[in-house]
């Protein structure tokens, strides 16, 4: 369904109306969550740009649009409400961000006897609660299901000889003022519960909800996540602790599949084991992200078909091929937008350089390698073709994380 509809009067009465019931019921009465990316910044004060678009459009035609309804975005619900004279920002705002980092650099985490590394078990089990956020599942976590999946984190990534305790980072993250527990009567919490009485009470455990709100944010997770690994989990190969936690999809730019060899069974076989006649075939459903096929051709047309980066020139059946690469990808866990600002032009093997983070563009337009075997060139940008320098950025902050 289309926004056309909504005027500047009927986003101000949806806003109104989110001041007078509060976000959460808000939100809830309109079937919506948090906004995970695009805010709309009015009078100080921040929406969730997705929900009042939906409601925006019940004042302008009595049709109240839930969450399902329709796509957001930046071509969909920044764009209508930027040409309605509105503000829309991305990302959370920087003070509550700059404290959620500076929190978890100062984990109050123990240190063993003759060991003066840091324990791992505080940010092992956040990492594992930002999967949990990345994953859109709910924040907080039955003991049963904490100690069943963090416990064995703990076993594989901890310290050597350090013994597996759930119990403890379950219980003592709440010094970070990032974690809550529930469900612990308030008489025994004056000490740290034994496992028995977890098991007694079934308390749950997770982030605040500030500290959810803040992770709902790709860019503040992104950012999380990074300072994690950089302050305590510096030798720990980053991605096999990223597969087995949750976040392989750190592990690339976005839409580029981990290689897989596909299985022959049903396959005819001569004797020598060789496969003969048709490769056998399945049936498979997906959902894919549907990309707006303009603007990749409109990158195409501004670098005239010509790679950014190596500036090959590729044909194919005697037609120009080149591939528009999104800087920071579609889709979950980055969430990136599908707009011009946020695409390049590239041949087939600097897309995939790109996406498997082997390079990267600097603050000064330089494209290099990650593994400093490569000469910096510069990007070739031709006049009229934006690049936001925040999804730059965000394409660095992975290169960081994944480079050892």
């Amino acid at each position: 369904m289309g926004l056309g509809d909504i005027r500047y009067e009927h986003v101000i009465a949806a806003t109104e109306e989110f001041r007078r019931l509060g976000r959460e019921e808000f939100l809830r009465t309109y079937g919506f969550g948090r906004a995970r990316s695009y805010q709309l910044v009015l009078d100080g004060r921040r929406y969730d740009s997705k929900a009042i678009a939906g409601v925006a459009h019940g004042y302008a035609t009595g049709d109240f649009l839930s969450a399902a309804d329709f796509s957001g975005g930046a071509a969909t619900v920044a764009r209508c409400l930027r040409e309605l004279g509105f503000v829309v920002e991305t990302g959370a705002p920087s003070d509550n961000r700059a404290a959620l980092l500076a929190r978890l650099r100062q984990l109050k985490v123990s240190r063993g006897p003759g060991n003066p590394a840091p324990s791992r078990h505080q940010p092992l089990s956040l990492l594992w609660a930002m999967a949990r956020a990345a994953d859109d599942r709910p924040r907080l976590t039955p003991w049963p299901t904490f100690r069943d999946e963090v416990g064995p984190l703990l076993v594989e990534f901890g310290l050597p000889n350090a013994k597996a305790t759930p119990q403890y980072p379950f219980w003592h993250l709440q010094g970070s003022e990032l974690w809550e527990v529930r469900g612990i009567p308030a008489e025994l919490a004056k000490r740290a519960p034994s496992v028995g009485l977890f098991n007694e009470h079934h308390p749950q455990a997770g982030c605040t909800a500030e500290t959810a709100d803040l992770l709902c944010d790709p860019v503040t997770r992104l950012e999380a996540i990074a300072t994690i690994c950089e302050t305590y989990l510096g030798d720990i190969d980053r991605q096999a602790l990223f597969s087995r936690i949750g976040l392989s999809g750190y592990t690339t730019a976005g839409g580029l599949l981990t290689a897989w060899v596909e299985e022959t069974g049903g396959a005819d076989t001569d004797e020598y084991g060789r496969s003969v006649g048709p490769a056998p075939r399945r049936d498979e459903t997906r959902s894919v992200i549907v990309r707006d096929e303009a603007l990749a051709r409109k990158v195409k047309e501004l670098e005239e078909g010509r790679c950014q980066v190596c500036d090959t020139a590729l044909r194919y059946l005697n037609r120009p091929y080149s591939e528009a690469a999104h800087i920071r990808g579609l889709g979950s866990p980055h969430h990136g937008p599908d707009e011009l600002q946020n695409l390049l032009c590239l041949c087939a093997n600097c897309h995939v350089l790109f996406d498997g983070l082997e390079i990267y563009v600097d603050t000064e337009g330089l494209v290099r390698g990650t593994r400093g075997d490569r000469a910096p060139r510069p990007l070739r940008r031709a006049p009229g073709h934006p690049i936001d320098e925040a999804h730059a950025a965000y394409h660095r902050d992975l290169c960081n994380l994944n480079a050892q």
